[in-house]
């Protein structure tokens, strides 16, 4: 069975080269790389980050894998998800398997069974439910201008009607 660094070993040596957590939770890594098996971790800041059945709030990696995991927020060059979750993702390169995301930001997603509430990237592979697509955010955004433009313009004309 690995040696599950404690915080205060975490303190010691700021930028170790692999950290391995098994069943421990942490503020914050930094670190070449870092493992996670069922623990979890506020603030990760590492080149490779692999995590199975564990939990982060911030991840900012180059290359990113997690496995049955939950990211808040994941910003990496490279993600592949398998069976996850996350709030928001930002990746150049993005793999999502059976996975669920609210907002993600890629210039290559591939998807497969996966789901996004809103979904932004350059080129999209394999099916993918969104409930909002680049075409759709730019609509919406769109829609959104022209609607508060009309009521700051209602709203001036009274103003000026009352005067």
């Amino acid at each position: 069975m690995e040696d599950t660094p404690s915080m205060d070993e975490l303190e010691g040596d700021l930028a170790p080269e692999t950290v391995n957590l098994r069943g421990t939770v942490v503020d914050a890594i930094e670190a070449d790389e870092v493992r996670i098996y069922q623990g979890g971790v506020n603030r990760v800041f590492a080149g490779i980050v692999e995590m199975d059945t564990g939990g982060a709030a911030t991840i900012d990696a180059e290359t990113v894998s997690l496995n049955e995991s939950v990211g808040v927020v994941i910003r990496a060059d490279v993600l592949d998800a398998n069976e996850c979750g996350a709030g928001v993702v930002v990746a150049q390169d993005m793999r999502l398997t059976n996975s669920r995301a609210g907002i993600a930001v890629a210039g290559n997603a591939n998807l497969q069974d996966s789901s996004t509430l809103i979904l932004l990237a350059r080129e999209v592979n394999g099916d993918v439910e969104t409930v909002l697509d680049t075409r759709g955010a730019i609509l919406a955004g769109l829609v959104a201008g022209v609607a508060a433009g009309l009521v700051l313009l209602a709203g001036g004309l009274l103003t000026r009607r009352r005067s």
